[in-house]
């Protein structure tokens, strides 16, 4: 049995391609991707060092740039001082995204992008590695016990956790709510594939029957 990427162990295996025969259950579960990405802003750019359980001083690094960038749009381009005021600066949601937007119409920079916000479909190669069994974080509860029964397992408890953020789906939803329509076309296309392999809407998050409208147009 293996958990989905990036948390599969390979070690034990003799040969990489034994993951792909028929012995091996293959699983993975998946979120909604504008839900997914604003719990990674929430639990990993709007919360700083101190308030960790654990430190990721990858993400205060990541903050720093995003401030940074701030400033450098600000300031013309003008050099910074040494103390610049980045350091402990949470930016907005709709800068983060900015930020993880950059370039995203290169396949290598998607490829390169954090895990936490990645695309399933490019993190998991959901359309290389086929899957046995899909369950969605939103029905975790009722699909881990489904995929429990389903593959014959008894000797696991787990149940979902509710997630340092301790944040509603409305909650989730409102990061949304101020975020510019020039970002919204861009993020679509970015988990197009998630949304469709996956049976997500966009308007969960997002109540923009024109803008979506015209964001699917830009995609045929």
């Amino acid at each position: 049995f293996t958990f989905a990427f990036p948390y599969l162990r390979l070690r034990s295996l003799s040969n990489l391609s034994q993951i792909f025969s028929p012995s091996f259950t293959r699983a993975i579960f998946v979120r909604h991707p504008f839900e997914r990405l604003a719990s990674a802003y929430k639990e990993r750019i709007a919360t700083l060092a101190r308030d960790r359980i654990q430190p990721e001083p990858e993400y205060d690094v990541m903050r720093e740039m995003i401030c940074r960038r701030r400033k450098l749009a600000r300031e013309f381009r003008q050099p910074f001082q040494k103390s610049d005021g980045c350091n402990g600066t949470i930016p907005s949601f709709e800068e983060f995204i900015r930020y993880i937007l950059v370039n995203t119409h290169k396949p290598a920079v998607i490829a390169r992008m954090n895990y936490h916000w990645k695309p399933y479909s490019v993190l998991c190669q959901v359309c290389k590695f086929k899957y046995n069994f899909i369950g969605k974080y939103e029905m975790f509860n009722d699909h881990f016990a489904h995929f429990l029964k389903r593959f014959n397992l008894s000797d696991w408890n787990i149940q979902k956790p509710n997630g340092a953020s301790g944040l509603t789906k409305w909650d989730y939803q409102k990061f949304y709510l101020t975020l510019p329509d020039e970002l919204i076309c861009p993020l679509i296309r970015l988990y197009d594939e998630d949304f469709r392999l996956f049976n997500y809407r966009v308007d969960d998050y997002i109540n923009r029957t024109t803008l979506i409208q015209n964001c699917n147009r830009l995609k045929t």
